[in-house]
């Protein structure tokens, strides 16, 4: 059985890279995009989600994680 991942450790994580000014602040359901995230810092957010959760995410799967609770499912999944 894989262990759950949650919304903290997410925002710990990218919290840790620097990426994002307040964590507290994003939204979780709203576009990483629409939250001033832009395609530099989204890329390094998930380089550095792959790095702490050991899962690799294909070119072909990132248009589908636009948000917080998105990324979360695929990561569950993918452990």
């Amino acid at each position: 059985m894989s262990n759950v991942v949650t919304v903290k450790e997410i925002l710990e994580t990218i919290e840790k890279a620097h990426l994002v000014d307040d964590v507290n602040a994003i939204v979780l359901d709203r576009p990483l995009s629409e939250q001033g995230i832009d395609s530099l810092d989204f890329s390094g957010i998930l380089f550095n989600l792959e790095e702490v959760f050991g899962v690799e995410i294909p070119d072909e799967d990132i248009a589908s994680l636009q948000t917080i609770n998105s990324i979360l499912i695929y990561i569950d999944r993918k452990k």
